[in-house]
């Protein structure tokens, strides 16, 4: 078999053996011979063609992976393999199945299982050839819009009666049904590849997550990894924050084209799954809310601090009462004048307004993804429940800037937010050491999932790069392979953690 990969290789190199992106064989133009020498029982060409496998919904497929006796073929989004029918091309020998003679373009069997392929030759020399047909491992989401309409941005009405069908990694159905649809982000929305959010009639368990109305489709275009939010959604789960959005990766099929691979994740809402809080109410304001800090400003309930000047905003609710509204503002002032006044600053007044783990925890996640985006402010979030104290969490938003190399040994918001004067507080640095040796062993586990996620989704990597060259500059890392890539960020992270435990042990 020696002279067969020896002769796939020669064939590879002259772009013989293909799979095009819209699944056509493109051979020889008239008149052309094909220079490559006699060699007998091989396959010239061999692939899955769109046109002929309808049922399958097969989308677009890179090119066969071949090697001595073998062929395998890659596509993200097919549902049924049990009678995909082959286009394909011989040296002349004559090709079966078993005892069944296979014909190009006509002859379907079932791929459920790797398929071992005979060319034989005239003299009756054969070959063997088995030839798997695999998708990417991960959940399929297929949404398919009323007449193939555009899915609006968020600053527009919902998109109604959109069918939604999520299959799970081994094909079975998950959910099926009409949902709402548009878009969702700021910068991210104006990106090539673009991210959804998802509003279901009803509450539903999707993907093994609680249930819930409302998910999210995160492109992740800007990232070269795939993994900077899913990452970063680990080491939040290592610490001592209330909850951290659940996710999962999955392949994305609209309007029955392949858009690529997705995180599908729970949306920052009030429940009993997610940021677990009360309602407000006017009998008792002084909870229920779940807050952003973000310079965008584009809420409609919102106020800038009168120390600080940060921009909040009501998320959840999204509608407030004066009564609501002014509990809250009059909170955040008291907690900052906490701050701003240095006597009660000493007296550490600021404990009475702010979960001080939970800050902590918060600072930890984004120093270790090295994430900018609380310096701005951007994509902070904070809850405060009933009675209770102002929240820092859940993380969010870690695709821009972040495990990149020449933030490995310096803070990156150390000086954000409230952080500037909470590090005054030698109390609060000893907590910030005493939760450091808690979690630090935790953190260490975190480089291994990067491993092990890199590893999971090559697959989906190598369909979905070419579908979405980033051709902005921001992680440093877009004209890297996928593997070298993940490694890097493997490498930084495990960097950034070693350097933050040198430096707070040395506090």
């Amino acid at each position: 078999m020696k002279k067969f990969a020896k002769y796939i290789l020669m064939l590879l190199a002259a772009g013989c053996v293909a799979c095009t992106e819209s699944g056509e064989d493109e051979g020889l133009g008239e008149g052309e011979q094909d220079p490559t020498p006699a060699v007998f029982n091989t396959f010239e060409s061999f692939f899955i063609q769109n046109s002929y496998n309808k049922e399958a919904m097969l989308g677009t497929m890179p090119k066969p992976t071949l090697g001595e006796g073998k062929i395998e073929i890659c596509t993200p989004m097919i549902i049924d393999r049990t009678a995909l029918v082959a286009t394909f091309k011989t040296d002349g020998g004559k090709v079966y199945v078993g005892d069944v003679e296979q014909i190009s373009s006509q002859t379907p069997n079932d791929f459920t299982n790797p398929v071992t392929y005979r060319v034989v030759s005239e003299t009756g020399h054969a070959t063997e050839w088995v030839v798997s047909v695999t998708n990417t491992g991960l959940p399929i989401i297929v949404i398919n819009t009323p007449n193939g309409a555009t899915i609006p941005p968020k600053t527009e009405d919902w998109l109604e009666n959109t069918q939604i069908t999520i299959y799970n990694a081994d094909l079975t159905i998950d959910y099926q049904e009409v949902v709402n649809i548009r878009g969702r982000g700021n910068s991210t929305w104006n990106a090539p590849k673009k991210p959804y959010a998802i509003k279901l009639n009803n509450k539903a368990s999707l993907l093994g997550m609680p249930a819930h109305k409302r998910w999210v489709l995160l492109a992740n275009w800007l990232d070269k990894t795939m993994l900077r939010n899913r990452v970063a959604f680990e080491i939040a789960e290592q610490t001592d924050l209330a909850w951290t959005p659940r996710s999962e990766f999955v392949e994305v099929v609209l309007n029955g084209v392949h858009k690529g691979n997705y995180l599908f994740c729970e949306q920052i809402k009030v429940d009993r799954n997610r940021v677990n809080i009360a309602e407000p109410s006017d009998d008792n304001p002084s909870g229920g809310y779940i807050l952003e800090l973000d310079t965008y400003f584009d809420e409609v309930f919102k106020f800038h601090s009168p120390h600080y000047n940060m921009p909040y905003m009501f998320k959840d609710p999204d509608e407030v009462t004066d009564v609501q509204y002014n509990y809250l503002f009059d909170y955040i002032e008291n907690f900052e004048a906490s701050l701003v006044d240095d006597e009660r600053f000493a007296a550490r007044e600021y404990v009475n307004y702010i979960d001080v783990d939970s800050f902590i925890d918060w600072w930890f996640v984004h120093e270790l993804t090295s994430n900018p985006e609380p310096h701005h402010p951007k994509s902070s979030y904070l809850y405060k429940d009933v009675d209770g104290k102002l929240t820092a969490g859940p993380v969010w938003d870690f695709d821009w800037e972040t495990f990149v190399t020449y933030s490995t040994n310096t803070w990156c918001i150390k000086e954000s937010i409230y952080y500037g004067r909470l590090f005054q507080d030698e109390a609060f640095v000893a907590r910030v050491k005493e939760r450091w040796e808690l979690l630090k062993p935790r953190f260490e586990s975190v480089t291994d999932f990067i491993l092990s996620e890199a590893a999971r989704l090559t697959r989906s990597a190598n369909i979905n790069e070419p579908m979405w060259p980033i051709t902005w500059v921001v992680n440093q890392d877009e004209k890297l392979s996928y593997s070298l890539a993940t490694t890097r960020m493997r490498n930084n992270y495990s960097a950034k953690l070693h350097w933050m435990d040198r430096t707070i042990s040395s506090w």
